[in-house]
Order: structure tokens, then sequence, then C-alpha cells
């Protein structure tokens, strides 16, 4: 009998394992920061290529904190990648967009001229996003599908949220999977299962 559960618990966790795979992202996850809680962010572009970094911290519900926070974090924790915003609000409410970034001072900016191109915002999960009609909407987007932000100084950042800027004309998500809420779900189960696996 225990022999039985020992594979029943197996063969689940490999089972949970298994539905995990698409959802995974072949590139590896750079980690900066500390703190309990993290969120993720997203570069991609012809010169950097796609990078992801999960960023910790420690959420504030009472202080929030921006894409832009993110995108500093990277900054000050990878030498490697430098940018430069443009601010079109004030000092005392400021409405950041990315102008460029760059990757070992190799600095990549958008087109005035066809494709017109620009480092596109996209996010998911967190609050704020921008609709189909191109209206700005404070609430949470979806948590594991892209939706197109609305500037990184306007997406509020929430443990497990998503940001990416993409250099492109706008219309083309991140090539990253956002994994879904099941599949953390997932997770925890095979991890449970693994461990039920242990003790028998």
């Amino acid at each position: 009998m225990i022999q039985r559960q020992n594979r029943r618990g197996f063969v689940l966790a490999a089972i949970a394992g298994l539905c995990l795979l698409p959802a995974i992202n072949n590139a590896a996850v750079i980690t900066v920061g500390s703190g309990d809680d993290a969120s993720f962010l997203v570069l991609e572009s012809p010169n950097i290529g796609t990078r992801t970094y999960e960023i910790h911290y420690t959420y504030d519900s009472l202080l929030p904190q921006d894409a832009k926070f993110l995108m500093d974090q990277v900054i000050a924790a990878d030498s490697s990648i430098s940018a430069v915003f443009l601010n079109y609000g004030t000092v005392a409410s400021p409405n950041y967009f990315v102008d460029s970034i760059s990757l070992n001072g190799n600095p990549e900016t958008g087109s005035f001229a066809p494709p017109w191109t620009f480092w596109a915002h996209w996010v998911a999960g967190g609050l704020g996003y921008m609709d189909s009609g191109f209206n700005f909407q404070p609430g949470p987007p979806t948590p594991d599908t892209w939706v197109t932000g609305f500037g990184i100084s306007t997406h509020t950042i929430t443990p497990g949220s998503w940001d990416a800027l993409v250099l492109s004309e706008g219309n083309t998500p991140p090539t990253v999977a956002i994994p879904e809420t099941s599949s953390a779900l997932l997770v925890t189960l095979a991890s449970s299962l693994l461990l039920i696996r242990r003790r028998i």
C-alpha cells in the first residue's frame, strides 16, 4: 500500500512538472535586490536580446512603487544596463517614459521614421494599464496575460506583477511567457507531493 502511494505521488508530481514546461522560459532569470516580495521586468530588443529580471523588495501598500522603481533597481545592480528617461510630468508628479536603453554602452532608441519604433511598455498584474480605447485604467490587468501599459510611472507594482519594455512598433508583446496562476498552484502541489513521498 505504501509503495503504491509513493508511485502515485511521484506520478502526480511528474504530471505537474510537465504541465509547467510551456510556461518555462529558456533564458535564465537574473535576480536583483532584496526583500520578501518580488516583481519581474523584461527587457527585449535586437541589441539586448531578452533579459528577465526578478527584482526583490519589500511591498508596502502605503508606499507603492512603480515600474520605474524596477528599472532603477536593475540599473543599480547590473552595470551592463543603463537608460535615459524622459519626464513628461513634473518633479512632484513624474510621468516617465524610456527614451533609450543601453547594453554595455550601446544605446538603442526608437525611430522617427518607418517602422516608428519605441520602447513599448507592457504589463501583467499590478495596477494600471491601457485599455483597447487607449484610455488609462487604474485597476488590475489580467495577471497572466500581457496588456499594453500606459507608462512606467503609471503602473503600480504588486508582488508577482510583471512589466516589460520592448523596442518595437508597439503592437508586439514580449516573447516571455508569464506563468499562469494555475501553474503556481501546480508547483505548490508538486512540492507537497514530493515532501509527502519523502516522509513515507
